[in-house]
């Protein structure tokens, strides 16, 4: 799994879509986040997946244990098969300046604990600032 994350219109889809070679010759789906489109996997799919938007996916259902089992299921399903890869986009949130309402406090620190369960499990991390990308992991 791949992790890409990064300020908001940094370019991280660019970066992606350039680094996976996604065009029409690739077989690949694409989950939007901001309008809340996501899915488990089935066994029979596109070898490469990629979510964006993971933090506004987490505003939608803030709970910790839901991703943790979302992630763990994606993981497994690369592991089965070689050649299938899962790319995770998140948008760095807030800056590190604290929200002002309790609800918002929450997401960003939901949004937090995700981040570093994704990182955990990700062979590769990377972090894009103005369409450059910085190999963490």
């Amino acid at each position: 799994m791949h992790f890409v994350s990064g300020g908001a219109f940094q370019g991280k889809r660019k970066w992606v879509c350039d680094y996976y070679q996604l065009n029409e010759k690739v077989w690949y789906r694409w989950c939007d986040g901001y309008k809340g489109d996501y899915f488990f996997p089935e066994e029979k799919m596109e070898n490469v997946v990629v979510f964006e938007g993971m933090e506004a996916l987490i505003w939608r259902l803030p709970d910790r244990e839901h991703w943790a089992m979302f992630f763990q299921s994606w993981h497994q399903w690369e592991q089965n098969k070689p050649g299938r890869n899962v790319v995770w986009i998140g948008c760095d949130i807030t800056q590190g300046i604290v929200p002002l309402t309790e609800e918002e406090r929450d997401w960003r620190d939901v949004t937090g604990w995700c981040y570093q369960e994704l990182t955990s499990r990700c062979n590769r991390v990377d972090r894009l600032w103005c369409g450059l990308a910085e190999r963490i992991k």
